[in-house]
């Protein structure tokens, strides 16, 4: 069997076309890397290389053994970090989330039910979630639509609309709903980390311009300081309201409603399986 470390220093020589900057970038000496590389060469039993004075370079041979190389390394990678990640997972959960809501809303949750483990989250795409559920660096998922992969249990959540706020002057404030084709030559103030929702915005919204925030303090006092509209909605105004000087006005569009769904592995779901039990409870009540 040959030893990962050569694969990597054929990998490496592969990369970098010649033994002395391999060698460097594998901080070791060029004799000690061309005694690596005719190893390699005994151990298969074949020629990898083309030899003159100057150089060596890879051969036809050389070639196929470097991408297979590479090949291992990656398998090697994946092993060791999807063992580690199911290591971290039997003393933490790290939650995915493709918005912000639903991940303020399930966190009270998690902490009910494992208080007793190290429980983190992070905004992520949703693609993101999907690979990172199935390769254990997320142990929990929030997804904006059912998955579809058939080793992911899904169970709905709860569902956000999603509103713009406006001066009581602004000229849409009359309106008792709006629809994306109003927005159009509108400048919008729009806080950075909203997950799904800034996707949905400037695809629907492509007439709009959009101030981004980085910060939601920068955002409020903009909001409190400016005449722009923002948006906010139905769940965010139960924690923060709008203010006296402003409406809320809902946008009528199917794309303005998204539904939120909770996602694990399936070998998970027996673990998780109070936990989502009152999940299924709360969204029976609502």
């Amino acid at each position: 069997m040959i030893e990962i470390y050569l694969l990597e220093q054929l990998s490496a020589f592969e990369k970098y076309g010649t033994l002395s900057k391999a060698a460097e970038a594998l901080h070791i000496s060029q004799p000690a890397l061309s005694r690596s590389m005719k190893k390699i060469e005994d151990e298969l039993g074949v020629s990898l290389f083309d030899r003159d004075k100057a150089k060596i370079s890879l051969n036809e041979t050389g070639v196929l053994a470097a991408k297979l190389a590479n090949e291992m390394l990656s398998l090697n990678n994946g092993m060791i970090r999807r063992i580690k990640a199911y290591d971290r997972s039997q003393r933490s959960i790290n939650i995915g989330s493709c918005a912000p809501f639903p991940m303020s809303e399930l966190m009270p949750l998690l902490q009910d039910h494992f208080g007793y483990m190290l429980i983190t989250s992070e905004m992520a795409e949703v693609d993101s979630i999907e690979s990172g559920l199935l390769d254990s660096t997320y142990q929990i998922g929030i997804l904006n639509k059912p998955t579809e992969n058939k080793e992911l249990f899904c169970q709905r959540f709860i569902s956000e609309h999603l509103f713009i706020s406006v001066p009581k002057t602004h000229r849409l404030a009359k309106r008792e709903y709006i629809t994306f084709e109003d927005f159009e030559g509108e400048s919008f103030l729009l806080f950075e980390h909203v997950g799904c929702w800034k996707e949905l915005c400037h695809d629907r919204m492509k007439g709009a311009n959009f101030l981004i925030q980085k910060t939601m303090d920068s955002l409020q006092e903009l909001v409190r300081g400016s005449d722009f509209p923002c948006f906010t909605t139905d769940a965010f105004m139960q924690t923060s309201p709008i203010g006296e000087n402003r409406v809320a006005i809902p946008i009528e569009e199917p794309e303005a409603y998204i539904t939120f769904y909770i996602t694990c592995l399936n070998s998970y779901k027996k673990k998780y399986a109070s936990f989502f039990n009152s999940i299924r409870s709360r969204s029976i009540q609502e």
